[in-house]
Formats: C-alpha cells, structure tokens, sequence
C-alpha cells in the first residue's frame, strides 16, 4: 500500500478496535469472549487488546498470499450490546508484520484483517446459544496481494460447568470447564480458501472449542475443520488445530499459544508457529439496567 496514512490509519484501527481476546489464531472471535452468561437488556461495550510476537514460525505466512513469514500480531474483539446480548455488533481486527522484511520493515504491518457482523444470544436452561453473520476481508498493507473475503451465518452453543449450579459435584467447584461448539456456512464466498496453500473454496466449519480453568490460570483446545465447496462440500478439507494456555490477574492475561493449519483430504502446504503474547481487557456500560433507573 502506497503512502504512509493507510499504515498509519490501520495501525491506529487496530489499536482502537478491541475486544475480547482470541485463542490461537481465530481471527472470528465469539461474542462476549465465549462466556454463557447472558445479558438480556441494556447496552455495553466490551473489549481487549491482544499483542504478541511469535518464538517460532517455521512457515506460518505474513499475508493471505501466503508470502513472508509472521512475527507480531496486534488483534482486537470488541462487541457493543445494544439490547443487552440479544443484539450486539462484534468487531474483529488483526495486523501481523513480516519477520523476513529487510531492515526495520519487521515492524510495518504486512497484512490486515478486518470482520464485522452481528450477533444475538440466549440462554437456555443449560448454556447458551449464539447465532450470528459476519463479513471478513483479509488483505496485504505493504504490498499489492490477494485479499480474501467472505460472508458467514453461524451458531455456536456456549456450556460452562458453572451452568449447572448445585447440581456440580464438589470438585467442579473450583474447577471450571467450558465448551463452544460451532457450525458456520460461507453463503457468500469468492475467495476465501478452503486449505492452507489456497486451493478451494471454503463452505462449512465445523468448530470445537474446550477449556479448563482453576484460579487464575487456563488452557484450551479448538479444532476448526473447513469443507470445499468446490470438492466434497461436508468432508473435511482442512485442519486448523491450536492450543493455549496462561494466566489472568485482573484485566490482565499472559498467554502461550501453538497453531496447526494442514489439509485432510490431500497433501500441500503445512503452517504452524507458536507465540507469547498479552492482553488487556475492559468492561464498560453505556446504559443502567432498568432496576437501578427506578431506585430513587
């Protein structure tokens, strides 16, 4: 991209934008960072900064043409409830740079992802349930590239063993489980590949999500499969497979992460990396519930 204003805007959009933070590499984080718990009136925005480097990238690519290799990652998920959680806009943003840039060039963003949509969750007697489109555009910022792009509907069902209350044994009590389990279709999608080295058309994905928690510290599992359109539309083409783990104290999280993305139903490109990074989440009503407008 030509010009030091579009970097500069998109470095300022990243900064901004942010939101709860994402496991691993997905990039589409969940409304309200996962959590079952729902809101069901009055307005708030919600959010968290994610930055980090990454220790080890063998082939992990820096730009959706798969060029470069990625070093740091700034990415953001905020989400303003606007009837509590039954309406909300969750906003995504990620910016990686390129290790393999000449000079201080490691430092310019090298791809810029961008995904917006709307959500609307609701309790059910046990979790929640999450239903939502978004659009997504992944393109390169320090040089003309491909830039993939689609449009998804999706449901995803929320579970923490804190949903179950009494009916916990007692050594759930201080540990904590959680699911979020995930089936998305790309109804609109001209270029969003469906295997790493870019073959295919993306149509399904399939999505698990599965994390424990004791105290302050936490670790998570996700396996995302995407099908191809373009061959077998509900086989499996692709294996993304992460895994996380870290610390929260506060608004505060420490984390290490290891992503796999490798094709299912033939061979080709392989990435992987794994990185460090940091969070900083905020909580903010914008509205008071009706209860507290009553009180005099």
């Amino acid at each position: 991209m030509a010009g030091r204003s579009p970097l500069c805007a998109a470095i300022l959009l990243g900064w901004v934008l942010v939101g709860r933070p994402a496991s691993a590499l997905d990039k589409q984080g969940s409304a309200h960072g996962g959590k079952s718990e729902v809101a069901e009136e009055g307005q708030r925005l919600s959010g968290s900064l994610l930055f980090g480097a990454a220790f080890f990238n063998p082939s992990y690519a820096a730009r959706p043409d798969n060029t470069g290799l990625a070093l740091f990652r700034l990415a953001g998920h905020v989400d303003l409830d606007l009837i509590g959680q039954h309406l909300s806009i969750p906003l995504d943003v990620n910016l990686f740079t390129d290790r393999t840039a000449p000079g201080a060039g490691f430092l310019v963003p090298s791809e810029l992802d961008l995904i917006g949509g709307v959500t609307s969750t609701w309790a059910l007697p046990y979790g929640a349930i999450e239903f939502g489109t978004r659009a997504e555009a992944d393109m390169g910022v320090d040089r003309p590239t491909l830039t993939q792009g689609y449009l998804d509907v999706r449901s995803r069902y929320l579970l923490q063993s804190d949903d179950f209350g009494e009916r916990r044994p007692s050594w759930l009590v201080h540990n904590h489980f959680s699911s979020a389990t995930t089936l998305g279709v790309f109804a609109w999608n001209p270029s969003y590949a469906a295997r790493p080295d870019n073959t295919g058309l993306a149509l399904l994905r399939y999505a698990q999500r599965l994390g424990y928690r004791h105290g302050w510290f936490d670790i998570g599992v996700d396996f995302t499969f995407f099908t191809d359109r373009e061959a077998a539309a509900f086989a499996p083409s692709e294996l993304d497979l992460s895994v996380d783990l870290g610390g929260t104290f506060g608004a505060f999280g420490v984390r290490l992460a290891y992503e796999r993305d490798m094709p299912i139903d033939r061979g080709g490109l392989v990435q992987h990396f794994a990185f460090g990074y940091v969070t900083f989440a905020f909580d903010a009503p914008l509205s008071r519930p009706a209860d507290d407008e009553a009180a005099p």
